[in-house]
């Protein structure tokens, strides 16, 4: 035997005199319902929908509470309407009017049921209380960075990080240092090994490039390098600044010629002049000129830079920041 069908009331699951703000958290609790039900109901959802969409609107909701008669109210009207005759002896009618009465009973009940839906309808319906408006949940922060250790580090700084070769027109070939890929094309490396003239040769891994500068900035020591065709992967930029006591990884070589990080710590920030250098603990190499100094989370906070005049026996670094600043000037003239 099938289900009866369930009228909208039945659907949000409220009484018929329910209010606005019982319709909308009815609504709200069975639309969780649907969607943790497993498997899904997509026609009980769109029941659902729609039932909400005429509860929820007092001209629309009148319309359907005025037409809104039951099936057994149904049934009831339509039995009393039957004739009901009733024959005494003789198989004569006994009452000619009782053939009328019924069916008038069940009209009156209708019309009675219909007049009682219309006049509370025709009240001034009652100021409908705000519904609550569910604030969509905020996504969680994401999680804090893990600290990494070199070797986890490495395998992503040797994409980004490549030898740079000055040869001059004689075809001698002198090892500048190391350079950066900023992006795919173009590196960032100290200026003070490139002689002016020289062809430059970036190689990072098996592949090598000539490459072209197109900055140089003799203020910061920093020079930025075009390597068309170079597919290096970009370097990641601290957004903080390194400060003293800070963890950090610097890419070298060994003694075996390969690239290596060393651990060491920023020993303090000092000024120099309209910029900001980072004093080290880790020696720098002159071909380690220009290598990464990574912070504990595989990020650039700093580029080596040997020599500088600086002070004598300081590990110098110059920070990450400075390549946003870099523009092609000189050094000023000695006073």
């Amino acid at each position: 035997m099938a289900s009866p069908k369930k009228n909208l009331y039945e659907i949000l699951g409220v009484a018929r005199d329910a209010n606005a703000l019982d319709v909308g958290l009815a609504f709200q609790k069975r639309t969780a319902e649907l969607q943790r039900a497993v498997p899904q109901d997509p026609s009980g959802q769109s029941l659902l929908h729609q039932a909400h969409e005429i509860l929820a609107n007092p001209q629309r909701r009148a319309a359907y509470d005025a037409s809104l008669v039951t099936a057994a109210e149904k049934a009831a009207a339509a039995e009393q309407s039957e004739p009901d005759l009733v024959l005494e002896d003789g198989g004569e009618e006994a009452d000619p009017r009782k053939k009328y009465m019924k069916p008038a009973i069940g009209v009156v009940v209708v019309l009675v049921i219909a007049i009682f839906f219309a006049m509370r309808s025709g009240h001034a319906p009652e100021a409908p209380k705000p519904e609550p408006v569910a604030e969509a949940p905020k996504p969680p922060p994401p999680p804090p960075p893990k600290p990494l250790g070199p070797e986890q580090i490495l395998p992503a700084a040797l994409q980004s990080v490549g030898r740079v070769m000055s040869y001059e027109m004689s075809g001698r070939s002198t090892p500048v240092g190391l350079a950066i890929a900023l992006e795919p094309g173009v590196m960032v490396t100290t200026c003070h090994g490139i002689s002016g003239g020289a062809q430059l040769v970036v190689k990072v891994g098996a592949e090598s490039n000539s490459g072209s500068l197109t900055v140089t900035d003799e203020v910061l020591d920093l020079c930025r390098v075009s390597v068309p065709g170079l597919n290096a992967r970009a370097i990641t930029l601290a957004a903080d600044d390194a400060r003293a006591g800070d963890k950090i990884y610097v890419l070298g070589a060994n003694a075996k010629g390969d690239l290596a990080l060393t651990m060491g710590s920023v020993n303090r920030v000092q000024s120099a002049g309209e910029a900001k250098v980072l004093e080290i603990s880790v020696p720098i190499a002159p071909a380690g000129s220009g290598g990464a100094v990574f912070d504990e989370f595989g990020r650039l906070v700093g580029i080596a830079t040997t020599p500088h005049s600086y002070g004598a026996n300081l590990n110098i670094a110059i920070p990450a920041a400075a390549i946003a600043q870099m523009r092609s000037r000189e050094r000023p003239a000695a006073k």
